[in-house]
């Protein structure tokens, strides 16, 4: 939750699912479904201008209404009364702003969902460069639950669906990098069903695929490693009539040879980390000395060893 420099009652927007407004935890009611969708359009231009012409196309496509620019203004003025009750009628838009290029809604950093989702995303990354996959997935874990189901939903035409396609990709951008350092950090038997549920929700994205295939490797599912990636290339070659890419190509022949570098990379050792000391050399055991021959009697015979010789009483 945000408080607006200008002083307007603090307010939260979200498109990361049913678009919405939320002002100290409670949804507003934003109206008919059309001044729904141009809060929307407004939202996915956040601190922008918008022309009035290109709210009209987002908004009613190939059908425009005749009075298109008249029917925007009144679901302005719509989302006006909700969005700033306090405004006098007759005062101009704090929030909503109008001029020469179009209809500006002003959101402040952490007031729209999408814009936090792609900062915490951002952050997640650059920890995940510095070395630390834990703090990273977490981080990854903690963005993705802003999504509140499909982006943008209840809204249709070309325009909210190219909108929700770029998001959708984001989001399936951000669960590829998860499953990436799940992978890092040994979670090979948890990622698996998660890994198959992604192939299936977003099978044009060969890195799930890749981190399908080496999850099911990582625990010893060889063949069934190998049958993912005969499920993509019939994928890929049915539908675009080509075949794998070179990474997944090479990760096929690399478990068919069971290369040893397709294992889980050991852990460093802590550099503060002291090394046990060594164990001193086994001895090497004593070479016993050569039994002593009696000396040969005059007549030929040798006399008996040592060891065979009897006691003396």
């Amino acid at each position: 939750m945000v408080t607006l420099p200008d002083g307007t009652s603090s307010l939260r927007f979200e498109i990361l699912g049913r678009p919405s407004a939320w002002r100290d935890g409670r949804e507003l009611d934003l109206g008919p479904g059309k001044q729904r969708a141009v809060l929307a359009v407004l939202l996915l231009s956040p601190n922008r201008p918008v022309p009035t012409p290109s709210i009209v196309s987002a908004v009613w496509g190939d059908e425009p209404p005749d009075n298109g620019a008249n029917v925007v203004q009144k679901y302005v003025a719509g989302l006006r009364r909700v969005l700033e009750p306090d405004r006098s009628p007759r005062a101009p838009g704090r929030l909503l702003t109008l001029s020469g290029a179009g209809y500006a809604l002003h959101v402040p950093p952490g007031g729209l969902d999408a814009e936090v989702f792609q900062e915490q995303v951002k952050a997640a990354l650059g920890i995940r460069a510095a070395g630390d996959a834990e703090l990273a997935a977490t981080r990854l874990r903690e963005a993705l639950l802003l999504w509140r189901g499909t982006a943008l939903a209840g809204l249709t035409g070309s325009f909210f669906d190219a909108a929700r396609e770029r998001l959708d990709e984001e989001r399936a951008a951000a669960l590829e990098a998860s499953a990436e350092i799940g992978l890092d950090l040994g979670e090979h038997a948890r990622l698996v069903p998660e890994l198959i549920r992604l192939v299936g929700e977003f099978p044009l994205r060969e890195g799930l695929r890749y981190l399908l295939m080496l999850a099911l490797y990582r625990c010893g599912r060889q063949a069934e490693a190998l049958a993912a990636y005969r499920d993509a290339r019939d994928f890929f070659t049915e539908e675009f009539g080509v075949e794998p890419g070179e990474r997944l190509h090479n990760l096929h022949v690399g478990i068919l040879r069971a290369d040893p570098a397709l294992a889980l990379p050991a852990a460093d050792e802590p550099r503060d980390t002291v090394p046990p000391p060594r164990e001193p050399p086994a001895r090497e055991p004593p070479v016993p000395e050569p039994a002593r021959v009696l000396p040969v009697p005059s007549g030929g015979v040798p006399g008996p060893r040592l060891a065979d010789a009897p006691l003396m009483p």
